[in-house]
């Protein structure tokens, strides 16, 4: 007998779902308040931190999208679509969207298309739809589905989800939380078909990662770069759950995500660069936005994951004390003999070319040294990759910098860098940030003026940015990169 899926939502017109396997999971009743909107400098693009939402979404719709599009997260996440068995797609059980190949969701929400385009103006930057939950039935629909009709244009799977892209071109991607199926032949199927639609495909797994690690190599040995990221589930039911550990899926970046129930923005934040420190971690997620809405979390949670994950991973630096407190004694320094940048003229971030950068540890390893190597990045589209560099001991000039795309493609740029303390402007070249001295080892200033540079490396937008490799010269030094869109 086909499970009653109505049973997502306890009323139809409060958008309060039931508990469910997925974690005990469960929306709280939604707090209608002063919305709270802290906007500061540019989102960076060196992380990724998204938010789950249902009912909100698109209930009391204007003023939530206002929230969330000024919260400074920056991927919309919005659960979930239910597939039926003749695979039409519905949100939560009471909000119709596409039927036969027609988008209908316009008669329940008709501002709906507008409000998600509406959230690309603020903040976010990727809206991704959510495929199931616990329910039994949605993946099974989705199975029965391809192997009665498989996924070319003629069959009601493709052309629902070609109906949904075309009635809601803002959106990006769609994420797979299948926690009862598990067949792969069909999955792969399916996420190739919307990969040729447009989509991005995302995991959402919370346990059997050998299945997913299995449905995301097989979907991009298909079609490379549909599987651009994961969301990891690390509550609830994934509680303990580690994306440095276990969850290996090679190239494509593992973005875990915590519970509000569980964890406060301070704790979020605490556990993120835990990640970030520990393998490098690029993004993560919150559940759940219908537990915050109108309290004033919303920015803090945000703010909590972006400081966490949006800088460069301590774990990529391989010099320290290129940035040292005022006072301090050191050996080495970002030049090898003794000098270093102010970490308080330099500060802990820095706005440039539209990415916030922020800056590795004062006093310890925060420094890349360039060396050949290659740094992931989290896969993306973007217009340029950015990075705050500079050359020590003299100009450094031709320096070759490989942008590496998800497709296996890379461009290659030539870019001059001047020293930190004699600008040469050259072509691609801005200065970030001057700085009226240094800091010398003996815990002294040289009072001379110091610089920062900006280098902006177009990128093609059509493709996927994964890595950015540098330069086998260790002259040349990194102190942050980050992509813009």
């Amino acid at each position: 007998m086909q499970h009653n899926k109505q049973s997502r939502l306890g009323h139809t017109r409060t958008g309060l779902a039931r508990p469910t396997l997925r974690g005990l999971r469960h929306l709280l009743p939604v707090m209608v308040g002063l919305v709270v909107c802290l906007v500061g400098s540019p989102v960076s693009h060196a992380g990724t931190s998204g938010i789950f939402g249902g009912g909100p979404f698109y209930i009391n719709a204007t003023n939530n999208t206002n929230e969330i599009k000024n919260s400074g997260f920056t991927e919309a996440i919005v659960w979930n679509i239910e597939v039926k068995t003749n695979g039409d797609l519905n949100f939560n059980g009471e909000f119709p969207l596409v039927s036969n190949g027609t988008y209908i969701g316009a008669q329940t929400h008709p501002d709906f298309a507008s409000n998600m385009a509406a959230l690309k103006t603020g903040t976010i930057k990727r809206i991704t739809f959510s495929i199931g939950s616990s329910n039994v039935g949605d993946w099974q629909d989705i199975k029965a589905l391809v192997n009665a009709q498989g996924t070319g244009s003629t069959s009601v799977l493709f052309r629902n989800f070609q109906a949904l892209k075309a009635a809601i071109p803002s959106l990006d991607a769609l994420d797979f939380d299948d926690e009862n199926s598990f067949d792969q032949a069909s999955t792969v199927k399916f996420a190739v078909m919307l990969g040729n639609l447009g989509y991005h495909v995302v995991p959402d797994p919370f346990s059997n990662a050998t299945y997913w690690t299995g449905v995301a190599s097989a979907v991009n040995a298909q079609l490379p770069g549909t599987v651009d990221s994961v969301h990891l589930q690390a509550y609830a039911g994934g509680a303990g759950n580690n994306p440095c550990t276990g969850w290996n899926f090679g190239a494509v970046p593992v973005f875990a995500g915590l519970w509000d129930h569980d964890d406060t923005p301070a704790q979020v934040q605490s556990i993120m660069t835990g990640w970030h420190n520990q393998c490098g971690v690029t993004g993560g997620f919150l559940w759940l936005y219908d537990d915050v809405v109108g309290t004033g979390q919303v920015a803090q949670y945000a703010a909590a994951i972006n400081n966490a994950v949006g800088g460069t991973s301590s774990a990529l630096y391989n010099q320290s004390f290129g940035i040292v407190s005022d006072g301090t004694t050191f050996s080495g320094g970002i030049d090898g003999v003794g000098s270093a940048y102010s970490a308080n003229l330099l500060g802990t971030n820095l706005a440039w070319n539209g990415v916030s950068f922020t800056f590795g540890p004062a006093n310890g390893a925060d420094v890349i040294s360039a060396a050949g190597q290659t740094i992931a990045l989290t896969a993306g589209r973007a217009s340029s990759v950015s990075m705050l560099a500079l050359a020590i001991n003299g100009q450094q000039t031709s320096q070759v910098f490989v942008v590496n795309y998800t497709d296996g493609t890379s461009t290659s740029f030539t870019q001059s860098l001047s020293d930190w303390f004699v600008p040469a402007h050259f072509t691609g070249e801005s200065i970030a940030k001057s700085m009226a001295y240094r800091d010398t080892s003996t815990g002294g200033r040289d009072n001379r003026t110091f610089n920062l540079y900006g280098y902006a490396l177009a990128t093609s937008t059509t493709k996927t940015v994964k890595s950015l490799t540098l330069p086998n010269n260790p002259q040349v030094k990194v102190l942050a990169i980050g992509l813009h869109p």
